[in-house]
């Protein structure tokens, strides 16, 4: 059996493991607006900038809980693949933007189209 947790003499040990504090970022959505893109009707979303810089699939899953509050018939198939696909390899882009007019085709191939698939 491998050693406990030691601590300081007259210390005593909290044996149970900590995660740290919980820090309150504040809303995870700047703006989601409906428009019109290349090939149809697009909800163009603006992340927060701690959910472009958090690497966090929680921050991600904020993200599209807020958008779908604000546009609940964003909720479909593929829309949110395109989020995340934006979180892992666009956070800069200015804009998301998630068509829903595109096929849903997995988030391993949403990745692969670079968010865009056809």
């Amino acid at each position: 059996m491998p050693p406990g947790p030691s601590a300081a003499p007259g210390r005593p040990v909290d044996p149970s493991p900590t995660t740290g504090p919980t820090v309150d970022h504040g809303p995870a959505l700047e703006s989601a607006t409906w428009g019109e893109r290349e090939g149809g009707r697009s909800l163009i979303v603006v992340p927060a900038p701690w959910v472009r810089t958090s690497g966090d699939l929680a921050a991600v899953d904020a993200l599209w809980a807020e958008v779908l509050a604000v546009h609940p018939d964003a909720d479909t198939p593929g829309m949110e693949d395109q989020l995340v696909c934006h979180a892992l390899g666009a956070p800069d882009k200015d804009t998301w933007n998630l068509e829903p007019w595109r096929p849903d085709v997995g988030l391993v191939a949403v990745l692969q189209a670079r968010c865009n698939p056809r």
